[in-house]
């Protein structure tokens, strides 16, 4: 029965691939392929939280002293003026997201003790209105307000919506029956705890095209090229999982695709979010030696009783998200003095870090009948970012023009609890369970100072929007189950952000056949402030159609 539930959480959560359940996988063929072709929609449509009415864009001047004007601006009509955002919206109608994918799955069984996988993707979206708003790291000169919003189109397009990739390609071999080993691209899963992870730290993700925890992992996590190694002890029941990342993918796939102003789901324009004028973000993405780019770590696992589980987890990693800004050069005028509110380049990066957690799985029968799971993660040195303006820097004794942040690194305890409870409700569905699903998750950084918390910011870059609100809660709910021996299947995910955010989610899949899949979603979001919490997102309610033929 507990594995029951657990899949029926994992299939709930979204962490398997639509084509991955439905396939019967023939032991007897030494070669298997199947795959999907899926086409994805969303239009922005303001719901019920906003009361169907859109936000507006707004931004006005400051001037030298720091007071507010009447004068409205833009990142792209005014990109170098003080302009400042109180607000964000998107058109209704407009494209939240269009994309279409082809992935194609092979196994392929030469050996008794060798198996061999692969997993290719192309994808493809279309722009959307947003993407003129985008920020490149190295921005637009041209004079023309229009070529500026064409050059950022076209960078999105280029560079986040087209995907053609071997997207996982590994060898599974045993050597012994307690001994295994893969080898290849590919993804390891350590968290299981709903629409937020915890212990999932060793893949990166790319959600900008669409909020990601609506997503499966599965389709949101970036394959890297990993050595893991499996040790079994069956006589005491426990296993030991090493995992070693050598770095051999691109650069820019160690890290989480930077939500920083990138299309309809990055980060809303933050206009010039600090007196500065940058004429380029430069991301030092892990790269250059081995020493900068390996990561390493293990998970113990074991059973402590037969409805008992538990795991211990470290990892030797990078922050993933977000790029945290290191250090500046300023830009040196003819007369030869400094620009103090120019920089030439703004410099960006993931610092090391070590995470450690563990997590604790229960099975409980009749009466109470509910699967039960506690994780938990602890980073020691997490590094945040701050404002721009701080003090809190130092110059480059060798370089003048070199400006050093003195990021603070903070110990930071995540942990989340989950209960998942398949629950009979006779009149509303005499025939299948609903399984309901709770979870909690907490956020603290005990060691927060009074000047931390003038001096940190929520994102990199938006000076104006502290984090004065250390302790993160979150509260989601889901509910699903079936109609028509599974025909349709309709299911409720809501998530309260506090103290004043979050997101709704509706959604009706339909089985046609053995073959088609489609799935019908209105998502709701909503936030009190439009740059705290999902409050970045509260002007993107959408209607999202999804459609899948899987072979």
């Amino acid at each position: 029965m507990r594995r029951a539930f657990v899949l029926a959480a994992v299939l709930l959560a979204g962490l398997l691939p639509e084509a991955a359940y439905c396939q019967e996988y023939d032991e007897e063929s030494s070669l298997n392929v199947n795959g999907y072709v899926s086409l994805q929609a969303g239009t922005f449509v303001p719901l019920l939280s906003n009361m169907f009415q859109p936000y507006d864009n707004e931004a006005f001047v400051k001037t030298s002293t720091d007071l507010w004007t009447d004068e409205p601006c833009d990142p792209v009509m005014t990109p170098n003026k003080p302009c400042y955002p109180t607000s964000h919206g998107q058109d209704p109608g407009s494209l939240s997201m269009f994309r279409a994918t082809l992935q194609l799955e092979g196994d392929w069984k030469p050996h008794e003790d060798v198996n061999l996988h692969a997993v290719f993707r192309a994808a493809r979206s279309l722009e959307t209105d947003a993407d003129e708003w985008a920020q490149m790291p190295t921005p637009s000169t041209s004079t023309s307000p229009a070529q500026r919003r064409r050059e950022a189109r076209q960078f999105v397009l280029r560079n986040y919506y087209q995907e053609f990739d071997l997207r996982e390609f590994y060898v599974d071999a045993y050597p012994t029956d307690w001994l295994s080993f893969r080898i290849g691209r590919q993804q390891v899963t350590w968290g299981d705890t709903g629409q937020y992870q915890l212990l999932d730290v060793i893949n990166p993700a790319n959600t900008t095209w669409h909020f990601g925890p609506l997503e499966s992992f599965e389709d949101t996590r970036i394959p890297l090229w990993i050595l893991k190694t499996l040790i079994e002890f069956t006589d005491i029941d426990h296993s030991l999982e090493l995992v070693w990342v050598p770095g051999l993918d691109r650069p820019e796939d160690l890290v989480t695709t930077p939500l920083t102003f990138v299309g309809a789901w990055g980060l809303p324009y933050s206009n010039t979010p600090s007196p500065f004028i940058v004429d380029e973000k430069v991301f030092l993405y892990p790269r250059n030696s081995i020493d900068d780019t390996m990561r390493f770590g293990f998970r113990w696992k074991g059973s402590l009783s037969n409805s008992m589980t538990y795991t211990l987890v470290y990892y030797y990693t990078h922050q993933l998200s977000p790029p945290i800004p290191l250090y500046y050069d300023l830009i040196r005028l003819p007369s030869g003095f400094l620009d103090s509110n120019h920089m030439e380049k703004l410099y960006l990066g993931f610092p090391r870090t070590h995470v450690a957690g563990f997590s604790l799985d229960w099975s409980l029968e009749s009466p109470i009948g509910a699967v039960v799971r506690l994780e938990a993660a602890v980073e020691p040195n997490h590094m945040f970012p701050q404002t721009s303006t701080t003090y809190r820097k130092h110059q480059d004794p060798n370089r003048e023009e070199r400006y050093y942040f003195d990021n603070p690194r903070r110990t930071t305890i995540n942990y989340a609890l989950v209960i998942m409870r398949p629950t009979m409700i006779r009149f509303l569905n005499p025939a299948q369970n609903f399984l309901f699903v709770f979870q909690f998750m907490h956020s603290m950084v005990p060691g927060m100072t009074k000047e931390d918390r003038e001096l940190l910011v929520q994102v990199p870059g938006f000076n104006e929007f502290k984090l004065r609100q250390w302790d993160s809660m979150k509260f989601i709910f889901a509910v699903l189950t079936q109609y028509l021996n599974g025909l349709l299947t309709p299911k409720l995910v809501a998530a309260y952000i506090y103290p004043n955010s979050g997101f709704i989610s509706a959604q009706l899949g339909v089985r046609l056949g053995d073959h088609w899949r489609l799935n019908l979603a209105l998502n709701d979001f909503f936030g009190a402030d439009a740059y705290k919490g999902v409050g970045l997102f509260r002007d993107r309610d959408e209607v999202n159609l999804k459609i899948l033929y899987q072979f």
